[in-house]
């Protein structure tokens, strides 16, 4: 009879960790982290209040032109290198502000730009495409969602499903 019953505890305890192993497994979201649908409602809300009626282009990436090139300039296209002074921030929704550009989680500096090669892959496909909108010496605002930069990926300081808000400033590097 003890054997019984210590076999029907085994047994019970093997289905107990089966089930709780099956649950740890699950593809819930992690705690705190927004979902994709969330990210899209805080990004609606960005854009009908900073810039209403603003058409993405077909990527999904939002361009703002804030400062035009100087006149004759060259468009950047692939494979020119170029020189960014940037800013990058996620959007928050502050119960007394609204949406706004937060928490500022990267930036360039005043001297030294960032280099790369539009097109080589060597940044996040929103910067590759929206730098490509600009010319040399012009400014603009990109919105990025994260479909075009980080996605589903976070880290300490950057969530699941963040969209980025970055200003930049470019110009081709001389060769």
């Amino acid at each position: 009879m003890n054997i019984k019953i210590i076999n029907l505890f085994l047994i019970s305890v093997f289905f107990a960790l089966t089930f709780s192993s099956c649950l740890k497994q699950s593809s819930l979201p992690a705690v705190n982290q927004p979902t994709e649908a969330q990210e899209m409602v805080l990004l609606a809300k960005y854009i009908a209040k900073y810039h209403p009626g603003l058409v993405p282009k077909s990527s999904g990436l939002y361009f703002v032109e804030t400062k035009a090139a100087p006149a004759g300039a060259d468009s950047i296209k692939a494979g020119d290198t170029v020189n960014a002074f940037y800013s990058g921030y996620l959007i928050s929704d502050d119960a007394g502000a609204g949406v706004k550009d937060g928490y500022n989680f990267d930036n360039s500096g005043n001297t030294n730009p960032f280099s790369f090669t539009v097109g080589a892959g060597r940044v996040i496909p929103g910067w590759d495409e929206g730098v490509r909108y600009m010319k040399n010496g012009s400014e603009a605002k990109l919105i990025i969602p994260s479909k075009l930069a980080y996605y589903n990926n976070y880290s300490y300081d950057m969530p699941a499903y963040s969209t980025l808000i970055f200003y930049l400033k470019v110009s081709k590097a001389v060769q």
